[in-house]
């Protein structure tokens, strides 16, 4: 059964065969999206050291599920401060030197630059030195 005639002799599918074709899709699109999603990567580390090696910076994030963004946390331990800490939250696919870049200008500062998923980055400035240990947002700009 499934196909009603109609007087000019034409096939119409009933409701039921649209219904039974758009569950199946339905669920071979929820089995492909469940798939795609256990390939992302929750959580990452990425780590750098100053050319004196004095300051060394840990980058982890961490987040649910890949549609989430990361919920980082940025570690500086330098010279004979206390460990330093910044959190903030990043959408990226992934923490790697790809899209996290350390530009050490010179032994005491360094410029720590995140790529996001939506083109924009996220920059933040480190100033360590043997009087001071500083870090802040510099500025988030398109690119």
């Amino acid at each position: 059964m499934g196909y009603l005639y109609s007087t000019e002799g034409i096939y119409i599918k009933t409701v039921k065969t649209y219904l039974m074709k758009f569950t199946i899709y339905s669920l071979l699109l929820i089995l492909f999206a469940s798939l795609a999603s256990c390939s992302g990567k929750t959580e990452a580390t990425i780590e750098n050291t100053s050319p004196n090696g004095k300051a060394h910076i840990t980058i982890t994030g961490k987040r649910a599920s890949i549609a989430d963004g990361f919920k980082v946390d940025m570690k500086v331990k330098a010279y004979d401060f206390k460990e330093g800490l910044l959190s903030f939250e990043i959408y990226a696919d992934d923490l790697t030197a790809e899209n996290v870049r350390f530009d050490w200008v010179d032994d005491n500062n360094c410029d720590i630059t995140f790529d996001q998923i939506d083109n924009t980055q996220r920059s933040f400035h480190l100033i360590a030195s043997p009087s001071q240990v500083q870090m802040a947002e510099t500025n988030s700009l398109l690119h």
